[in-house]
């Protein structure tokens, strides 16, 4: 039903097979006045016309497609005057394909240290969304410990990070992009750290304008454990919390 009113813009095929529907008397009268028409029809959308005709008509047309942006339809008169006014109302489908929106996608993992101190410099874009966590929490140096840039597409495809750091666990970030609408986006994230260094999972859905800095989690700062047949890794200050933050950014369609 949706398929029929959406390709003939609105007109009711369905109402138009009812209007004509076969009986003994009106099957004689149309066998006897039945005409052959041609119509021309968006090409891409010759197969989906001619199976929605023959749909809505059953028993009441001889529908053929000769060639793509042609219709062969063999009817009653009255039928082919509602059959050309339905292809009439036709919008032809667009050439040009819409363009899909390209997203950058950028991961920080931050260590805070407590104290007072410089944050890292490659930190500094992120400055105030640190400086509320500083607020809350008290004096707090931050640290990089990974950043992670991807590119992806709008509209529901995933992509997989996996990247080795230092101490040799694997870390994972995966992402998706649900949604675009003007400068807002719906992403669904998840993060993996096989290390467990506080912050070992997490897995959200997350809403936020294109440009905007959000920490999607923090925890509990923990030293990296030793990987098997290893001895454990040094680890002077123990980082009281780890943070997770994210940054998407609608790109530019020449981008």
């Amino acid at each position: 039903m949706k398929q029929l009113f959406r390709l003939f813009a609105g007109a009711s095929l369905l109402a138009l097979a009812a209007c004509h529907a076969p009986d003994s008397t009106s099957s004689k009268q149309a066998a006897g006045s039945s005409e052959l028409k041609v119509y021309t029809v968006p090409p891409a959308q010759t197969g989906q016309l001619a199976g929605a005709l023959r749909s809505a008509l059953g028993s009441k047309a001889s529908v053929t497609s000769p060639a793509p942006g042609k219709l062969l339809v063999y009817a009653a008169p009255d039928a082919q005057a509602s059959i050309g006014k339905a292809i009439a109302a036709i919008e032809p489908a667009s050439a040009t394909p819409a363009s899909i929106t390209q997203v950058g996608l950028h991961f920080w993992v931050v260590d805070g240290e407590p104290g007072t101190g410089s944050d890292d410099a490659a930190l500094k874009p992120l400055a105030s969304a640190l400086d509320g966590l500083r607020k809350s929490m008290g004096p707090l140096r931050f640290t990089l410990d990974q950043v992670v840039s991807a590119r992806t597409s709008a509209g529901g495809s995933g992509t997989s990070i996996e990247s080795t750091i230092d101490d040799g666990y694997p870390r994972a970030f995966d992402f998706m992009v649900r949604a675009v609408d003007g400068e807002a986006l719906d992403l669904q994230l998840a993060y993996d750290d096989h290390g467990n260094r506080g912050l070992a999972k997490f897995k959200s859905e997350v809403h936020l304008r294109s440009g905007q800095y959000v920490v999607l989690a923090q925890g509990p700062g923990s030293c990296a454990p030793a990987l098997p047949g290893k001895s454990t890794p040094p680890c002077p200050t123990r980082p009281a919390l780890r943070l997770l933050v994210v940054r998407a950014d609608i790109l530019p369609p020449q981008a």
